[in-house]
C-alpha cells in the first residue's frame, strides 16, 4: 500500500475515533447538566450572594444594595461543579438549597426573574463608591457591631468627610482600616497592596509560637510525630497519657474529597495509635481554627456516636438572623474512651471553638485554660471594584443548651491562664497541671 493511503487512512481512523470520543464526552457533559428546577437566577439570604444557573455554566456574584461584583463562573457539568467547587444544589419550587463541601449548614436561596438592577445598569466605582461597598457589606452581614460598641452609621459620615478630594488608593486603605478599628476580630482582615491589615490584636506571645511549642514538646516521652496533611503533632506524655497539638482545623484531602473525609482517616490513625492510652490533652492553645466540619470530625474521637455540639445563625441583613441551625459531633467507631483534658487560650479560635463546644458536652472530657476568643463563624471573602479583598465573620454561635458565645468566649470548666513567664522559664504549667488532673482522674 502506498505511504500517502496508509497517512490518509490513519488520518481517518483518529478522525472517527475523535468524533466517537467527542459524542461519549458531549453525552457525559449533557447527563451532567443542571436540572431544570435548579436554572434560573437564585438570590441568598444572607451570604450576599446570585446565583445564575444555565445548562451550559454558573455565574455567581457578590452583591450589595448598590454593586454587583462577578466572582466565580464554572462549567454547569454538575458532577464536576460537586467534586471540585464542592456545590451541590437541590430545588424545591422557588427556594434552592446549596450544599457546600466542609460547610456544616446550607445556604439558602429564592428565585427571582431576573438579575438584580445593580448587576446589569453597574457603573464604575470611584474610591467614594469601592468604601461605600465595603461599608454596606459590613452593615447587612456583620451582627457584632453592639458587642464592640461601634456606631457604624457614624463611621460612614467619619469616612466620607476624610474621602473628600483624597482620593490616593494608600488614603483609601487607611480610611477603610480606621473605619474597622475597635472591631477587636480576627476574622476580619483587609488586604490591600499595603499589606493584610487587621483590626484584632492577638496576644503578644502569639507571634513565638513555635518557640513554645518546643518547651511543650520537651515533656514528651517518645519521639515527636507529625501528621503532615492536617497539622497536627503528638506523642507520648509519661508513656501513659497522649499529647495532641492541633494546629489548626484543616486538612489537605486527596482531589475531589472533603476536608471532612481526610479528618476522618485522621481520627482512625490517632485511635490506633493511642487506643491505649489512660488519658488524652488536646492541645488547643494556639488553633486559630478552619473548618468546622474537620473540628466535629476531630471530635468524634471521644464518642462512638453523633451528638448536639451547639447551633448557628447567620445575619441576613442587619437584625435579622436566619433561624438557627443545629449541629452535631462526629462519632467514630473507634473512639476513645479515657479522660480528656483540652487546652485553650484566648487565641483559641474560629473552628476551634467549635471544636471545644462539641467535646464539652461528653462527660469524659474537661477544658483548662482560658476563655477563648469569641470568633466561631464561616468568613465571608469580598473583592472590591479594585481588586482588594476583605473577610469578615457573617454568623453567631450557641452552645448546645442555647447559650451564645458572646465577647467573653467559652469558658473553661477548669481557668488557668496562659504562663508566659514559666515559658520563658522551659516550663508549661499549663501543660503540668492538665497532667496531674489526669492521674488523679484514673
Amino acid at each position: 500500500m502506498p505511504l500517502s493511503l496508509m497517512i490518509a487512512r490513519v488520518l481517518r481512523l483518529l478522525l472517527a475515533a475523535g468524533a466517537l470520543s467527542g459524542l461519549v464526552l458531549g453525552a457525559l457533559w449533557w447527563s451532567g447538566k443542571p436540572p431544570k428546577e435548579t436554572q434560573g437566577i437564585w438570590i441568598t439570604n444572607g451570604y450576599g450572594l446570585v446565583f445564575e444557573i444555565s445548562p451550559v455554566s454558573i455565574a455567581i456574584h457578590e452583591i450589595t444594595p448598590v454593586s454587583c461584583i462577578p466572582w466565580q463562573t464554572m462549567p454547569a457539568q454538575m458532577g464536576m461543579v460537586r467534586r471540585l467547587a464542592g456545590y451541590t444544589f437541590t430545588a424545591q419550587g422557588d427556594d434552592l438549597s446549596i450544599a457546600v463541601a466542609d460547610a456544616i449548614d446550607d445556604m439558602r436561596a429564592y428565585r427571582v426573574d431576573a438579575l438584580p438592577d445593580q448587576c446589569v445598569n453597574g457603573r464604575p466605582a470611584g474610591p467614594l463608591e469601592t468604601f461605600d461597598i465595603f461599608w454596606r457589606t459590613f452593615e447587612t452581614h456583620y451582627p457584632n457591631f453592639a458587642r464592640y460598641g461601634v456606631d457604624w452609621d457614624a463611621r460612614r459620615d467619619e469616612a466620607m468627610a476624610a474621602l473628600a478630594g483624597n482620593f490616593d488608593p494608600k488614603h483609601l486603605s487607611d480610611v477603610m482600616t480606621h473605619a474597622v478599628r475597635d472591631l477587636d476580630d480576627g476574622d476580619i482582615h483587609l488586604m490591600t497592596p499595603s499589606g493584610d491589615v487587621s483590626p484584632h490584636s492577638p496576644a503578644p506571645w502569639d507571634k513565638d509560637q513555635r518557640a513554645l511549642w518546643q518547651v511543650t514538646d520537651s515533656y514528651l516521652t517518645s519521639e515527636r510525630q507529625f501528621i503532615e496533611t492536617s497539622g497536627i503533632r503528638h506523642g507520648w506524655l509519661d508513656g501513659e497519657i497522649a499529647y495532641l497539638g492541633v494546629h489548626h482545623m484543616e486538612t489537605e484531602p486527596p482531589l475531589g474529597q472533603t476536608m471532612a473525609s481526610q479528618a476522618a482517616r485522621v481520627v482512625d490513625q490517632l485511635a490506633a495509635l493511642y487506643a491505649d492510652a489512660k488519658g488524652v490533652i488536646v492541645d488547643l492553645r494556639f488553633n486559630a481554627g478552619g473548618s468546622d466540619t474537620v473540628a466535629l470530625t476531630y471530635a468524634g474521637l471521644f464518642s462512638a456516636t453523633d451528638w448536639p455540639a451547639g447551633s448557628k445563625q447567620t445575619q441576613i441583613t442587619r437584625g435579622y438572623m436566619s433561624p438557627a441551625t443545629a449541629f452535631y459531633g462526629r462519632g467514630s467507631p473507634q473512639a476513645l474512651t479515657a479522660p480528656v483534658m483540652v487546652l485553650t487560650s484566648s487565641e483559641t479560635s474560629g473552628a476551634a471553638e467549635t471544636y471545644v463546644m462539641a467535646v464539652g458536652e461528653l462527660t469524659q472530657v474537661s477544658i483548662m485554660g482560658a476563655p477563648t476568643n469569641a470568633t466561631p463563624s464561616n468568613i465571608m471573602v469580598r473583592t472590591l471594584p479594585n481588586q482588594w479583598q476583605f473577610t469578615l465573620p457573617h454568623q453567631t454561635y450557641a452552645l448546645a443548651n442555647g447559650t451564645p458565645v458572646t465577647q467573653t468566649g467559652i469558658t473553661p470548666d477548669i481557668s488557668y491562664p496562659f504562663d508566659v513567664e514559666g515559658f520563658s522559664n522551659g516550663k508549661d504549667t499549663m501543660l503540668e497541671a492538665a497532667l496531674t488532673r489526669l492521674a488523679q482522674a484514673r
